[in-house]
């Protein structure tokens, strides 16, 4: 910087001319034409920022003017388009119901159904239907009546009208089925469910098909050749009570009709067995057949031939046992297995009365045996004598005996006279079905007493014999002998 009076140069920072002494004065005198400039621009611009604040505010004004415009006619603006919406929706339904559209039958019918009269509500939608055949609310809501009102057959009748069209879509075809599905399956009807889906050829019905239709079961072992014998299992491919498993060993399709499985399957005999095995559901679908092939070799001999099966008999009957020429059969009554030290079957068997288990097999030379074979008998002849006879075979066989002295039940030496009650039926092994009678004792005076004694006799012959206990309490027969 320059002093202005010496015009010596100043150092920076300095305050003070260090030639003349000169303050510095770092604020420039301004000249008065300069200044009079300066206060003129400066009083112009702010008259320009005054004419701005002012417009600013003016338009704020008439924006406060129009709002508050708005406002007071915002009530009168709402009310209008309220009013506009609801004379729509007037002359809309108005429309609809004039027309008798499906919202109309809907209306008239669910009004009905609330008052009470489920009639008049089935009325209406069958007229609805008949108007309005494409509408599938209608159906669904006329089905639901019907089964309301306990009409199951009207409920599926209906709701065939849209499985059986192609107007509806797959979705509303597919709830109808479970309908009906559903109506069946409460009634037990499961033949009838599988004839519709059977019968129906539409896509919707195939694909239900699939749903419906069992997985095939699985046989065990694989199959093969095999030594002596095998035991085949069948399973099934779920764990599912309602599923039923039928097999052949005979080559034939199996289905409801062929032999169910309960338990595994022995094949025993040299020879080759194609078992085939399907999975039958509730609805009465059959699955895909599952075949296996089992051959078996010789090896053990094979067990014997018992003609007669297990079974109830009411007639004298043999028992036939056959086997192969160089065997030989042994046989038990007392439930031990047989062995070549039991009883030799030479001769058909007498088929003893009453229960009876036979235990069959057979040797070969080498002693090699055979699976052993059982039979449960249950003989028991034609009744052939009422409960009334055998209460007079037993008095006339006393009479007979002596035991008593007329048919009104005299007894020798006592006062009083006996009677004889019929009191039950019992089998006794090895002789037959008979009566039981037991013996009371009437005073003179009327008491009666149990003598302790029974009888019985026999229900196909009249046999008669006293009835009493062995040392393990069974009941055993006992010859009548004067007393």
């Amino acid at each position: 910087m320059i002093c202005p009076v010496c015009g010596k140069e100043i150092p920076e920072g300095h305050m003070y001319c260090d030639e003349c002494g000169k303050e510095i004065n770092f604020v420039p005198d301004f000249e008065p034409e300069v200044e009079n400039v300066i206060n003129a621009t400066l009083s112009g611009v702010a008259d320009e920022l005054n004419k701005e604040e002012k417009r600013k505010l003016q338009r704020l004004e008439k924006r406060k003017k129009f709002f508050s415009a708005l406002k007071k006619k915002s009530t009168t603006i709402l009310i209008f388009s309220a009013s506009i919406i609801i004379i729509a929706i007037v002359v809309t339904l108005i429309l609809a119901y004039h027309n008798k559209s499906a919202l109309y039958y809907l209306g008239l019918a669910n009004s009905s159904r609330n008052k009470g009269d489920l009639d008049k509500a089935i009325e209406y939608l069958i007229e609805g239907n008949e108007d309005n055949p494409d509408n599938a609310e209608i159906i669904f809501r006329l089905s639901d009546y019907y089964l309301e009102k306990g009409d199951e057959e009207k409920a599926v009748e209906t709701l065939t009208k849209i499985t059986s069209s192609d107007r509806f879509s797959d979705d509303k075809v597919t709830n109808a089925y479970e309908g009906i599905i559903s109506i069946y399956r409460g009634q037990g009807e499961f033949g009838k469910i599988a004839e519709m889906l059977s019968t129906d050829d539409n896509e919707v019905a195939k694909a239900m098909r699939d749903k419906y239709i069992p997985l095939s079961p699985v046989l065990g072992p694989v199959s093969g050749t095999y030594d002596d014998s095998i035991s085949v299992n069948i399973s099934k491919a779920v764990d599912n009570d309602d599923l039923k498993i039928y097999y052949t060993v005979n080559g034939d399709s199996p289905d409801s009709a062929g032999i169910p499985y309960e338990n595994e399957i022995i094949l025993d005999e040299e020879g080759e067995y194609s078992i085939k095995a399907v999975t039958v559901n509730k609805y009465g679908f059959v699955s895909a057949v599952t075949e296996s092939t089992y051959v078996v070799e010789s090896g053990a001999p094979a067990p014997p031939n018992i003609m007669e099966a297990s079974g109830e008999y009411n007639q004298n009957t043999m028992i036939v046992a056959v086997t192969e020429p160089d065997l030989t059969i042994f046989y038990t009554t007392d439930g031990s297995d047989p062995t070549m030290s039991s009883k030799q079957y030479i001769s058909p068997i007498t088929m003893p009365v009453g229960t009876s288990h036979f235990k069959f097999i057979a040797f070969n030379i080498e002693g090699e045996c055979s699976e052993i074979v059982e039979r449960d008998y249950h003989l028991v002849f034609t009744r052939l004598i009422s409960k009334e006879q055998a209460v007079n075979s037993l008095v006339s066989t006393l009479v007979r005996l002596d035991i008593l002295l007329d048919d009104k039940g005299k007894v020798r030496g006592l006062p009083g006279h006996n009677e004889y009650i019929y009191n039950s039926e019992i089998e006794i092994p090895g002789a037959g079905e008979y009566y039981v009678i037991n013996e009371t004792h009437v005073d003179i005076d009327g008491k009666s007493t149990p003598t302790g004694l029974m009888y019985a006799v026999n229900t196909h012959d009249g046999t008669v014999n006293r009835l009493g206990y062995d040392s393990a309490g069974k009941y055993i027969l006992i010859t009548i002998s004067n007393r």
